[in-house]
């Protein structure tokens, strides 16, 4: 898995990914090192950094799974990859490199928002562009300090260039609701300058339904139910997205960012330049050489399990996509990542960030939240249509809650979506408990190890972070 090697948070001021000559939006070749302080003096440098920014999110999403699956009901290590058995057993520690890498990696993609939003003001170039480079910003800023607050609780709230290292170790946690504040107000201030689509030789980029549709995650999130209804509504009203009829087309390499595709980090596949994913690769059975991917060794990183398998409805169509069982050894895993690459980290496939389905059962977990559970239905039907299973009427709200998240796990699973589904949803600690007590010592999954206590809501703050920045207060449970 690709994980950045920063120390801290403060990195990222010495160094810069900036690119020439891309064909797509951003340019997939390795980045040059530019000092700031000799950067950000015409508008290509803006656009380069911009594209910096983003290219970023490759090496972020490359082990997003570990720490946004690993740890939940629908993927296990189970004997093939040993070293996430700590992620898949709820018993990682403060030095875990996923957790620390997940944090720094963040803290980076942030550095490089925050550069841009302080040096482009000064910079000429057409008023509307940067208006909208401004709006690419903040929206990536928001989407690192979304997964951040959830992943560790109160957070340092970093929205400035740190110019020193001295700077950089001074950042207090702050309380989570004010991080809350600043991901809103970054997104509200998004929408107002994104445009709804780009021509195709940007594609990719942050748009304004990008934004609005993870506003109304966010708002979510924060139980703020009434308010996501109306930026939900707009995204669907907007008509800019729409469901593919075939499931299998929405993960297809040959269709990236088709029409069910809201916000995607962007990989090329056989470029020879080592920018493309590992998923395909990563994904595939250990032990199925080069029957499901080619390029690399089949690792069984993020294996699906039996109980994710045995949650589809008969005769949804959905199953033989999302999850199958390769028949020599047992094992379960994803088909949503199939390629078949040259060599390792040369796959094609993308990484969905937001797609069209996410947003539809979104709204109708906000309706169903302010009481409007008959109007639910039709978002969660449209899903369900999709997939050929019955259509669902006549719920209550409690009961449409459970079928609201129900479709969530199994239309949105190997996604990154189930962990922070079952924090959001506050059912993570009885799901969990009674997932272990389901599988401990039979069917194969050993699950008996899992170390599922109060506190695993929220990771650990890194170990090295605590050490280097004594205003760190670690979190509840963690020595």
């Amino acid at each position: 898995m690709k994980i950045y090697s920063y120390k801290s948070i403060c990195i990222i001021i010495l160094i810069l990914g900036i690119n020439y000559g891309c064909k797509k939006f951003v340019d997939l070749a390795s980045p040059t090192v530019v000092r700031t302080d000799q950067y950000f003096k015409t508008q290509a440098d803006l656009t380069a950094a911009v594209n910096g920014m983003y290219s970023g999110l490759r090496g972020y999403y490359s082990g997003y799974y570990a720490v946004a699956e690993l740890p939940s009901d629908n993927t296990q290590a189970n004997g093939y990859n040993l070293g996430a058995l700590p992620l898949d057993q709820l018993a990682w520690a403060v030095n875990n490199s996923n957790i620390s890498g997940n944090w720094s990696s963040s803290y980076a993609i942030i550095a490089r928002a925050n550069i841009i939003l302080d040096k482009i003001d000064a910079v000429s170039m057409p008023d509307d562009l940067k208006s909208q480079y401004k709006g690419e910003a903040k929206f990536i800023r928001a989407l690192m300090y979304f997964n951040l607050v959830q992943f560790f609780g109160n957070i340092p709230l970093v929205v400035h260039e740190i110019k020193t290292e001295e700077e950089a170790y001074s950042y207090p946690q702050v309380p989570k609701q004010d991080v809350y504040d600043q991901i809103e107000a970054d997104l509200e201030d998004a929408i107002q300058v994104l445009p709804a689509t780009y021509t195709s030789d940007k594609v990719g980029k942050a748009t304004k339904g990008a934004a609005q549709s993870l506003l109304g995650k966010v708002l979510i999130t924060n139980k703020q139910f009434t308010e996501a209804v109306p930026v939900l509504k707009e995204v669907i009203d907007s008509h800019v997205y729409s469901l593919l009829s075939n499931y299998a087309d929405v993960f297809s390499v040959k269709d990236k960012n088709n029409a069910e595709t809201i916000f995607s980090v962007q990989y090329l596949g056989n470029s020879g330049y080592g920018e493309g994913s590992q998923f395909s690769i990563a994904f595939a059975p250990f032990g199925s050489g080069e029957e499901i991917t080619s390029g690399g060794q089949p690792a069984s990183a993020n294996e699906g399990t039996l109980d994710l398998y045995n949650a589809f409805e008969s005769g949804d169509l959905r199953k033989n996509v999302a999850i199958m069982e390769f028949p020599v050894t047992g094992v379960y895993y994803t088909r949503k990542y199939l390629d078949k690459p040259m060599a390792a980290n040369e796959g094609g496939n993308n990484w969905i960030v937001m797609r069209y389905a996410d947003v539809l059962l979104l709204y109708a977990e906000a309706l169903n939240e302010t009481s409007a559970t008959e109007a639910a239905l039709d978002p969660l039907n449209e899903v369900r249509n999709r997939a050929d299973i019955p259509l669902l009427s006549g719920l209550d709200q409690s009961s449409l809650r459970k079928a609201i998240q129900q479709e969530r796990r199994v239309e949105l699973c190997f996604e990154g979506h189930r962990w922070f589904d079952l924090l959001r949803t506050e059912t993570m600690l009885s799901t969990m408990t009674a997932y272990k007590e389901k599988y401990s010592m039979a069917g194969g999954y050993d699950v008996a190890n899992y170390d599922i206590t109060p506190n695993k809501i929220l990771f650990p703050i890194p170990f090295n972070e605590i050490s280097l920045n004594p205003k760190l207060i670690q979190n509840p449970g963690y020595n």
